[in-house]
């Protein structure tokens, strides 16, 4: 209702969304080590066999990230909620792109930034601890936002697809990848699980539907290119997580309380399980600022598997 509506509106300030970001992702590095890939990549992988180690299909899914938007040498990258580094590293080192990593997270930033610098990379990879409201210094001839936007706030999608516009080049491609709903309303998932996490995993995450995300992003003047579903990778990416998970619970148990390492437990096969039966699904979608010619579009997908 209205009264919903209104609070999370009210929700989504900086300062709230900084908040909410750090409680997730600032629990330790060393956590998230324990059960994600050497490069920490916390989004969903990419599969092209599913057979592949986790580690070769996060490789693959910033590879795949990289080549839909057509990144070229000297291009300038903005990294939307960067992690721990691992796309914007990948950019500068095998794509030749100069790039800003943008993240809310204390922790992520300064892992981010010693991995840039331990790189040797400093002259091609800025991070930055910001919000992306905040960034001023565009355009950028691309943008990526990699399992960020869920944390946006339902209401604000207009207005965060419009500030992804206003900081790209007129001729610019971006990319948006994130968890959806499968709601038509953009509520609760059929077996529900979505209060467990909002109170004690992701404060004030926020999952759209594919047709929310589509009509936002049109009003926020961008053009849906392609649209793809991941969610089988979705499912994977996490069964792994989770197993992982088990296999490190004595480690785990002696970094965090045992409340807190039952929770992300929980939430870790509750995930897979959710991908497996269609509660919630993961897409990206490619897009450029709208009002651009046809003939700037490619005749097919095949270069996007090159």
């Amino acid at each position: 209702g209205l009264l919903g509506r209104i609070r999370r509106s009210f929700h989504h300030t900086r300062e709230n969304d900084s908040e909410a970001i750090q409680y997730h992702y600032d629990v330790s590095d060393d956590f998230y080590a324990q059960w994600l890939d050497p490069a920490m990549v916390y989004s969903c992988a990419y599969f092209e066999h599913g057979d592949e180690t986790l580690a070769q299909a996060q490789e693959k899914k910033i590879d795949h990230i990289l080549r839909k938007i057509r990144l070229q040498p000297g291009q300038r990258l903005l990294d939307i909620g960067c992690g721990w580094g691992a796309l914007v590293l990948r950019a500068a080192d095998q794509f030749g792109a100069r790039c800003v990593g943008i993240t809310l997270s204390q922790n992520q930033f300064d892992l981010a930034t010693e991995r840039v610098r331990e790189a040797g990379l400093r002259d091609r990879i800025e991070i930055r601890l910001q919000d992306y409201r905040d960034v001023s210094d565009g355009p950028f001839d691309r943008i990526t936002s990699v399992g960020m936007f869920e944390h946006v706030g339902l209401d604000h999608l207009t207005d965060y697809f419009g500030r992804v516009r206003s900081l790209l080049e007129p001729d610019g491609w971006a990319m948006n990848h994130g968890i959806t709903s499968t709601d038509a309303y953009d509520g609760e998932t059929r077996h529900g699980g979505g209060n467990f996490i909002q109170r004690y995993v992701f404060p004030r995450g926020e999952l759209p539907h594919i047709g929310t995300v589509l009509r936002t992003l049109q009003e926020g003047d961008l053009e849906a290119i392609d649209v793809e579903n991941l969610r089988r990778h979705y499912q994977r990416t996490t069964q792994l997580w989770s197993e992982a998970f088990e296999a490190r619970a004595a480690v785990l148990r002696r970094l965090v309380d045992e409340k807190r390492w039952r929770i992300w437990r929980i939430y870790l096969a509750g995930c897979a399980w959710a991908f497996e039966h269609d509660e919630v699904a993961l897409f990206q979608v490619l897009c450029r600022p709208a009002g651009r010619s046809a003939q700037e579009q490619p005749w097919n997908r095949r270069w996007m598997y090159a």
